[in-house]
Parts: C-alpha cells; structure tokens; sequence
C-alpha cells in the first residue's frame, strides 16, 4: 500500500479503501460530505499530491479535456491532426485544461469503449476526431452512448448525421465540386479522379459530387477516370499511369488525399508529359508540403488551427444549445494547374 495514502487514512481517521474512493472520485460511492472533506483536508495537510488531487477532486472537475481518435492512424505523423491539435491545446492552455489522448486503434473499441472513459471520470468532456476510416454506425453508437451519459462532447472532423450535436467541420462535397469545376473551367475535358480507399464514407460522397460537377459543366462521366488507391503511394503511382496510357485524352488529375500527390507527379513526368503544360493537378487537401514540390500543387486548404480552436471553444462553453460550425476553405492556385493547351 502506498505509504501516504495510508497515513492519509489515519490522519482523516478512516480506513485506505475510503481515502481511495475520494481520491479516485468514484462514482456512486456513500461517503459523506463530511468524511470526504476531512480526507480531503489531511490531503492537503500531508501534501498528498494537492495540486492535482485535492484541489481538482475537491471542486468535483479533473480540469482535463479527452481527445477521442476512433480507429488507428499515425497520429504524430499526421499533419492534419497535428494542427487540429494545436488549436486545441493553445484553448485549452489559456483556461487551465489539460489534454488527454485516448487512441489505441481498433482495439480500442473492444477493450475500453467510449462510455468506459466518461464513467472512470477521466475528464470533464471529450473531443471526438473522426478519421476518413470512423464508420457511420460507429458513430451512431457513440453519439447515442454519450447522450444516454447526458456527457459533454464535440465531434471534430468528417460527420454527416441528423443528430443534434456539437460539430465542427467543413463541406467535403462542396470543396470536391468546386475543384472539378475550378479544372472545367480552365477548359480541361478528361479530369481524373485519384482516390483513396473504397471503405471511406468521404471518397464514396466525393466520387459522387465529382460526378455531378462533370455532369453539372456539360461533360462525360467515365468511371474509367476514378481509380481507388488506397492512400498508397504506389498504387497511386500505378494507376496514374494506367489512366495516363488507357486514356490519352486526360489533361487533369483531381488527387484525393495529399499522401497520393507525389505518386500522381512521378506518374506524369515519367510518362514524359509535363505539369501543368500536358497535365493539371489539383490536390484535396493541402499539406506542408505542397508548396515545396516540383511544380508547387494548387489545393485545396482546410484551417485546421481554427477548426481545433473553435472545437474546444465549444466545449468550454457547455451551451446547452448543440452548435454545428461548418469552415470555408480556400483553394490556393500554385503552378500545378494552367489553361488547357
């Protein structure tokens, strides 16, 4: 047993097991008002970890944030994450809240459920980040557990239900269309589509809006043109030649997913062709390192900074009123794209 804890005990005059359920702020727990008050001062008294323990046990808050990554992704390599979480922690700072990650991959799911964390009472409230991966019963199934708990929340990224929650995010099928027609509109008839896995609710809603942008600026849907890459690079490197050789014709690429970018870039230049003078590229979405390749690619720029803010923002804000911000975006043109020739 914790030597401190036991002293703790005999300092408050009960026994280990009730300074624990007060330390631990268990829920449901019988111990009075009074008992707990006088655990909590021997506490203080003995400097039994005051700063976080008593003083955040005491006001009955942990002064902690969750971030909830369902699915396993390379979170510290990932460049969207990274900034959505600086916009986070740069809030959270400001008032005095710690960050917690929750993350572990699929197996998560099985071993520590969502509602698993609300009732260990890990942290006053969670941000979800869904991934292009989150199914939509998934969450469905969260959003349904985390309601029934009546627990504080905000899903950060990729959401397309009904329900009445808090939610920050952009228009997937809006940034698609504009993209399409941005590529019509320089007069390009044969625009690829590179994208990524077939299991992604997103690609499957992009793939439709591309086609409805096709179909929208009066030109050919050939389901040709759409290959599934799987956010590899080369896969991505194999189809972009596959288009390039079956279909001579095509003068643009839409790339969804800036992991495919290079691929698409190498595929072209060594089909001998050049970008933009043969081929046009456009990437969804942009990343650091677009503008450092060779030529800089056009994309489309989301601003994940401001959307991890403001997804901590309403946190905070515990409004009992459910928020749905939805962030414009920017497609920023560099020397990928040009006029058709």
């Amino acid at each position: 047993m914790d030597m401190t804890l036991k002293k703790v005990a005999e300092a408050a005059g009960v026994s280990h097991t009730t300074v624990s359920l007060v330390i631990n702020n268990a829920a449901g727990s019988r111990v009075s008002q009074k008992t707990r008050e006088r655990v909590l001062d021997a506490v203080r008294k003995l400097d039994y970890n005051p700063n976080l323990t008593a003083k955040r046990l005491a006001s009955g808050k942990t002064n902690s944030i969750g971030l909830y990554t369902p699915f396993e992704i390379p979170i510290f390599r990932n460049y969207t994450f990274m900034e959505m979480i600086t916009g986070i922690q740069d809030v959270l700072s400001e008032k005095g809240f710690d960050l917690v990650l929750f993350s572990g991959g699929r197996k998560l799911y099985r071993n520590r459920p969502v509602s698993q964390i609300v009732k260990q009472n890990t942290v006053d409230g969670l941000i979800i980040f869904n991934t292009r991966y989150t199914s939509p019963n998934f969450v469905n199934n969260y959003i349904k557990s985390l309601d029934q708990l009546n627990f504080n929340y905000v899903i950060l990224n990729y959401y397309w239900g009904r329900a009445k929650i808090n939610y920050v995010g952009i228009d997937y099928e809006k940034d698609a269309y504009n993209a399409v027609k941005y590529l019509a509109d320089l007069g390009h008839r044969k625009i690829a589509l590179i994208i990524g896995t077939r299991e992604a609710t997103v690609n499957t809603r992009i793939i439709k809006v591309y086609k409805k942008a096709l179909k929208d600026n009066e030109l050919h849907v050939d389901d040709d043109l759409v290959e599934f890459c799987d956010y590899d690079f080369q896969l991505a490197y194999e189809k972009t030649l596959k288009i390039i050789k079956n279909i001579p014709s095509v003068t643009s690429f839409l790339v969804g997913g800036f992991e495919m970018v290079p691929a698409c870039l190498k595929a072209v230049k060594d089909s001998g062709l050049k970008v933009p003078e043969d081929i046009s590229i456009i990437c969804y979405i942009d990343n650091e390192i677009m503008p450092l390749m060779d030529p800089s690619i056009t994309a489309i720029k989301w601003p994940f900074y401001d959307m991890g803010k403001k997804a901590a923002m309403i946190l905070l804000e515990k409004d009992a009123d459910k928020k749905k911000y939805i962030f414009e975006t920017e497609l920023v043109i560099r020397n990928s794209t040009s006029v058709k020739r």
